[in-house]
């Protein structure tokens, strides 16, 4: 029987990184160039990433207990593979210290690469462990682990828009698909949220508000919000009643809109704000690889039908599956809850 667990196969693949890190500390400097000086900034970048990942990663499943302990199979192959792998790149600096001569530049992107694959390992197991804990849980959540962080920033009352883009860099990354579209690639589910025909991902909502630090008193005693009296007319779900960025009694997960430039013709056209649709996907379906999305001003929308217990009667509007993917998702923001949008012609583009 195997003792493995995530925790340990991390220990081993800690070591190899030290001793990299022990070879490049004290090898002879007098010769070294930028290449060098290079490939040991990112060896410790690469512990440093590691070690944070092993300190924040728990936390998101109850506990360091659950974490080090884990012992899913599909983990602890990924972190075999990586413990093969990390050996093997320490290997190669000692091989250079006996050869001596300049590094090989291609080291630096195998680094990379491996510190890329290690932090989405360690998100990967994160994400396997709670899924697990969800199965008996009564509070489940249908979404991601990584678009519970999200989720969760979205929640918080005056979250500024680069408090959203910090923690969705901290899920995955954008990358091009295909020839016309951008893809935002989870590294705790690997599931892709794709925006269609878009030559870039927009960094601010169509109509983006700063928070408000205090509220001004007028003399009679009344409180100034400065609102709109189209913001303070409307009536919003459970979901959207806290405070937020905005300022105006929605939260950043409702307000959707952003600008977006089109890959084909260079024409402006409305998409879904990339944070919006992070916050709320939920993992690939098995054998597909694209993310279907939940709408979150239908989160907390239900029902009651007839029936002798209180769950019973509960029917949510949303189904829990959401949508096929973002498009349809702003089909159905567009139809369901439609709101005016602003006209503008500025665009900042991430």
């Amino acid at each position: 029987m195997s003792h493995e667990t995530v925790g340990s196969l991390l220990a081993v693949i800690a070591n190899s990184l030290n001793d990299g890190l022990r070879i490049l500390m004290f090898a002879d400097k007098r010769a070294w160039g930028s290449d060098e000086f290079e490939q040991l900034r990112l060896l410790e970048e690469t512990l440093d990433e590691a070690k944070k990942d092993f300190q924040e990663l728990p936390a998101l499943v109850n506990g360091r207990f659950y974490y080090e302990n884990d012992r899913i199979s599909e983990s602890l192959e990924d972190l075999r593979d990586l413990c093969t792998r990390f050996e093997l790149h320490a290997q190669t600096f000692k091989d250079w210290v006996r050869q001596g001569g300049p590094i090989d530049p291609k080291l630096a992107h195998e680094t990379i690469t491996l510190k890329r694959d290690l932090h989405r390992a360690q998100c990967r197991a994160a994400r396997r462990i709670h899924a697990a804990q969800q199965v008996d849980s009564t509070t489940a959540s249908a979404r991601c682990l990584g678009a519970l962080q999200v989720y969760r920033v979205q929640q918080r009352p005056n979250v500024s828009v680069d408090e959203e883009r910090l923690v969705c860099a901290q899920t995955g990354r954008f990358e091009r698909f295909c020839e016309h579209d951008v893809a935002f690639v989870c590294d705790f589910c690997d599931g892709f949220l794709v925006w269609e025909d878009l030559r870039a991902v927009p960094t601010m909502r169509l109509q983006q508000h700063q928070p408000r630090p205090t509220q001004d008193t007028n003399s009679d005693g009344n409180t100034n919000t400065n609102e709109p009296r189209s913001a303070t007319n409307t009536t919003f779900p459970p979901s959207a009643k806290a405070s937020s960025g905005s300022g105006e009694g929605t939260t950043a997960s409702t307000n959707w809109q952003a600008r977006g430039i089109t890959m084909t013709t260079g024409e402006a056209k409305t998409i879904v704000f990339a944070p919006v649709g992070i916050a709320n996907h939920l993992p690939p379906e098995l054998g597909d690889f694209r993310c279907r999305v939940l709408c979150p001003q239908c989160d907390e929308y239900y029902y009651e039908e007839q029936g002798e217990d209180d769950m019973e009667r509960v029917r949510y509007v949303q189904d829990a599956r959401g949508f096929d993917d973002v498009r349809a998702l702003q089909e159905h923001l567009e139809w369901s809850h439609a709101s005016i949008v602003p006209s503008t012609s500025s665009c900042q583009i991430m």
